[in-house]
């Protein structure tokens, strides 16, 4: 650090020195120059990790503004934390390369599927009702469901793209279910690249879903 002697005040970066006023006097410095060099494989792990971390917040973002009115019945202020550790695992179950790895990639593995099939919405426990399975047939979807005594009052259907948040979505009444707990339920969109078709089954203090299977 030096001292400036000129009938001129001057503030700021010029060129490689910084001037500036201190203690009522003006002085100047050298600007700190970038540190250059390859970057540590610690430092490395951390752009993956955050890079995937923020894709899966995202991932959770968009999936709740897909299920905004579904989401603001299960009155659970804190949702938003059990979607982004839900899309957490299901970035982690996506076969991809580190740094590569989407909650959409994820759904699209037997495992990711089974996480969000056993991913409870609702933060109550009770004899609800699950949806154990949805497959595509002839623009319908064939449902398996588990007995319940609460009945299931809807039925969302939402195709989504997890990675820019574009969606679709119906809502659907509440399908018959037979003694072999089966219903069927028409299908409003074909399948779309890019997307993930998901049905969710919700009613009084619960949601549940998953992803819809090609038959």
């Amino acid at each position: 650090m030096g001292k400036v002697n000129s009938i001129f005040k001057v503030s700021g970066k010029l060129g490689d020195y910084v001037f500036y006023e201190l203690n009522g006097k003006q002085v100047v410095r050298k600007a700190a120059g970038k540190k250059r060099g390859p970057k540590s494989e610690a430092q490395k792990k951390n752009e993956v990790q955050n890079t995937e971390f923020a894709k899966a917040s995202s991932a959770g973002k968009f999936l709740r503004a897909g299920l905004a009115e579904e989401c603001r019945r299960m009155n659970d202020r804190y949702l938003y934390r059990k979607v982004n550790k839900l899309m957490l695992e299901l970035k982690a179950a996506d076969g991809a390369e580190k740094g590569q790895r989407t909650p959409a990639g994820g759904l699209g593995t037997p495992e990711g599927r089974a996480i969000l099939r056993d991913f409870r919405f609702h933060k109550k426990y009770g004899h609800f009702p699950k949806l154990n399975s949805a497959v595509r047939q002839r623009g319908k979807a064939v449902l398996h469901l588990s007995p319940s005594r609460q009945p299931v009052e809807g039925i969302t259907e939402l195709q989504i793209n997890l990675d820019n948040g574009d969606f679709r979505r119906q809502v659907h009444a509440a399908p018959e279910i037979s003694a072999q707990n089966r219903a069927e339920v028409p299908l409003g969109f074909r399948r779309r690249k890019g997307y993930r078709d998901l049905l969710f089954i919700w009613g009084e203090g619960f949601l549940q879903g998953v992803v819809v299977a090609e038959e």
